[in-house]
């Protein structure tokens, strides 16, 4: 059986990073799909089809409180593991505490976030379902 597409959204401003995280998943085989807007509100008229397994959220001071932002996408994509880019301590602390899975800070080094990512992508379970966390069988 054909393992299901995967698909990422990745909710940041055009720029040097978007673009770094779009090539990033790219090279990676289990990703099909890369959807990509510029902030929340715009992800949240989105339909990414499939259902997004993997959400990117770059820090936005102009969305406002992190915890309503990491709320608004928990409440449209429940399912889906949602990696949070913060810009200070603070930050990183307010994302952990409004549910953000993971939470890096900028200046990042690359294999922490290829890691990060393997550990949350869902893998083909023996059912045929994505499950995440569970290896490839």
């Amino acid at each position: 059986m054909a393992q299901p597409p995967i698909s990422v959204l990745i909710i940041a401003r055009p720029g040097p990073l978007r673009e770094s995280l779009r090539a990033l998943m790219t090279t990676m085989p289990q990703i099909s799909v890369v959807a990509e807007a510029n902030d929340v509100s715009s992800a949240s008229r989105m339909a990414p089809e499939p259902y997004p397994a993997l959400v990117f959220v770059d820090s936005n001071p102009t969305e406002g409180q992190i915890r309503g932002t990491i709320g608004r996408i928990k409440a449209r994509w429940p399912q889906a593991g949602l990696i949070f880019l913060a810009n200070d301590v603070n930050q990183q602390q307010e994302a952990r505490a409004a549910g953000a899975d993971e939470v890096l800070l900028r200046g990042f080094p690359a294999v922490r976030l290829i890691a990060i990512i393997v550990k949350l992508l869902p893998q083909q379970g023996a059912s045929g379902r994505c499950v995440a966390g569970q290896p490839a069988l």
